[in-house]
């Protein structure tokens, strides 16, 4: 699921995963009420980044109406009800900052960043376009327009094309399914007119976050918010949606892309939740499996064979369900065999689980990569929020890494028994199907192989999957198996030969 991010200036992508949420029929508003502020104070550099997050994100638009909420919060950046949109831009630029708004599932984050004497400037200009936009008919127009030209770019972009379809097929027929973007024909049905209402419903101080990082303390940014965001409406936010993935078999949707000489690749399947209590081992199970340089498809798929130029694996949090994702990109003519490896890979860490070294290893990395992600306020910050979106409290937050440390390989072991479900796995590829959908029928024979068009609608796909047990794999010729180490005292609970993962039900 492709999320966006646009600048005041331009239009891109940006990749936030949250957990999408439904809108709710509100009480009568009261005004004065405060929402939620969080604070990363760091006295150097003299520099403060805004965040403020706007839960309802684009699981809230209406069917037909797919990319309202991203249509709704880019035009909201175009003037407000004081400014149109050039006195308002030049008033960030007189300042010397920049705004720019990322459009998820779950919300809006507007991201807005100044020199630390310009913050109070900054955020009054943030709060005027969060709580007056003017949504001029023309200024809509000029944004819808910008947005269909990001479609015709996305069309071009054979790996947002991937992850898109992914989620549009593992959440098919749940608002968590439908596109942040929308289409031209939804885009088009959205009328300037049609806004205020929407942000109407959006914009409460239950339903905001504000989050200040750099050079700013707490008291200061709780007397900058009563300040600038006054008369915030306190009625009750959009309601949390459960979202259910729909597991029915293997199945591999060949998006065709005729005379792709490379070809973009992606495996993935849906498990547990955020707070889920055994998260941290399957974030370290998540490494294991394609997380540093040595991890194993990395290694297997992409050093030993040089199949791809980019192989990992990633765990994506959700609220209610989370997504884990093998991508890859190969030459179109290895595709089908890099393929078939990573199934076999996911298989074999489905039965035997990982080695007490990997584990050890992937932990490492992790509360390593973790600090090096904290190394700025901003994203010290944004690893709040993210938390926060996912239903966590600012303790659990703190609490992840000595979470991750606390991970021993029983529980690994465990939750990959519990949670790991190979046979529903769900492929995607996009390439060329004349010259692939042959060779990927006889490799990857457990899945049900259909065609689309790459502006087809994986959810709408017809026919199951293939529910398979998974097939033996001949683990003297796969380079992942690993000997015990020397030394090793046996553990009666420990799963050492795949016995006990491979009969998990």
């Amino acid at each position: 699921m492709t999320p966006w991010r646009t600048l005041a200036h331009c239009a891109g992508l940006v990749a936030v995963a949250l957990a999408p949420i439904c809108a709710l029929a509100a009480p009568k508003p009261q005004r004065g009420a405060m929402p939620e502020i969080l604070v990363v104070h760091r006295p150097w550099p003299p520099l403060v980044s805004v965040r403020v997050f706007v839960g309802g994100g684009s699981a809230l638009d209406p069917p037909g109406r797919e990319g309202q909420t991203l249509l709704g919060w880019t035009s909201a950046l175009r003037g407000t009800e004081k400014k149109t949109r050039p006195q308002w831009q030049a008033a960030l630029d007189a300042i010397g900052a920049h705004v720019e708004v990322a459009v998820d599932k779950s919300g809006a984050t507007i991201l807005a960043d100044a020199a630390a004497d310009q913050v109070e400037a900054l955020l009054r200009l943030v709060a005027e376009a969060v709580l007056t936009p003017r949504f001029d008919a023309d200024e809509v127009a000029a944004q819808r327009d910008e947005l269909l030209a990001d479609l015709q770019h996305l069309a071009d972009d054979d790996g947002a094309l991937c992850d898109d379809a992914l989620g549009r097929y593992l959440y098919r027929g749940q608002a968590a399914g439908r596109p942040v973007q929308g289409s031209a024909a939804s885009l088009h049905a959205i009328a300037a007119a049609d806004l205020p209402a929407w942000h109407a419903r959006q914009v409460t101080a239950s339903n905001l976050r504000i989050g200040f990082a750099g050079a700013l303390d707490a008291a200061r940014a709780h007397d900058l918010v009563k300040a600038t965001f006054v008369g915030l409406p306190n009625r009750a936010a959009p309601r949390p949606v459960a979202v259910k993935a729909v597991a029915d078999g293997r199945r591999l949707l060949l998006l065709d892309k005729p005379r792709r000489a490379q070809t973009q690749l992606a495996v993935a399947l849906t498990t547990a939740p955020a707070t889920a209590r055994d998260i941290a081992a399957l974030l370290v199970a998540s490494a294991v499996l394609g997380g540093p340089f040595t991890s194993r498809i990395s290694r297997d798929v992409r050093q030993l064979r040089g199949w791809a130029y980019h192989a990992d694996a990633t765990l994506a949090l959700g609220a209610h369900t989370s997504t884990w994702a093998a991508t890859l990109g190969t030459a179109t003519t290895d595709a089908p065999a890099a393929l078939e490896l990573v199934v076999q890979l996911w298989e074999e860490l489905g039965r035997h689980g990982a080695t007490p070294a990997e584990v050890q290893f992937a932990k490492n990395w992790l509360l390593g990569a973790h600090k090096l992600s904290q190394e700025t306020a901003a994203a010290e910050l944004a690893y709040q929020l993210r938390g926060r979106a996912l239903g966590l409290n600012l303790a659990e937050i703190a609490a992840i890494p000595a979470r991750i440390a606390a991970v021993d390989h029983k529980s690994v072991q465990r939750a990959l028994k519990e949670r790991l479900r190979p046979e529903h796995l769900v492929a995607v590829v996009v390439g060329p199907a004349r010259q692939l959908r042959d060779k990927l029928s006889e490799s990857l024979t457990q899945f049900a192989v259909q065609v689309l068009e790459p502006d087809g609608a994986p959810e709408r796909t017809t026919g199951a999957g293939r529910a398979v047990t998974s097939k033996p794999i001949a683990v003297e010729a796969t380079p992942t198996a690993a000997p015990a180490e020397d030394g090793e005292e046996a553990d009666p609970d420990d799963v050492d030969d795949g016995a006990d993962l491979e009969a998990a039900p």
